[in-house]
């Protein structure tokens, strides 16, 4: 139920930004076993995807760059993958609490 409710959250990301289809869709990679190993990929992509919105905001303010869209595109895709991040960490702790009480 918890897994659904995760992937649900996803899917629904998915259709506001089709960016995020190769984040949530981590799993299909030769290692789809090992959980940890897919949850330290999704983590590193929200990483990159929070660095690309730096360097694209601190473009802007030096003046190396003047596409002031594409930054703001960038900063809130970071916005949505942090987002994402929080909902499955909130779905992860859901389930641990789940477990404990069993």
């Amino acid at each position: 139920n918890t897994m659904s409710e995760i992937s649900n959250i996803a899917n629904q990301i998915t259709k506001i930004n089709p960016e995020f289809q190769n984040k949530t869709n981590i799993t299909t990679n030769d290692d789809s076993g090992d959980f940890s190993n897919a949850i330290g990929k999704f983590l590193k992509a929200v990483n990159q995807d929070q660095l690309q919105a730096k360097e694209a905001v601190a473009d802007i303010v030096t003046g190396n760059s003047e596409n002031l869209h594409e930054a703001m595109a960038k900063v809130e895709e970071s916005k949505l993958s942090f987002e994402l991040m929080l909902e499955v960490r909130n779905k992860l702790i859901d389930a641990y609490k789940e477990i404990q009480r069993m």
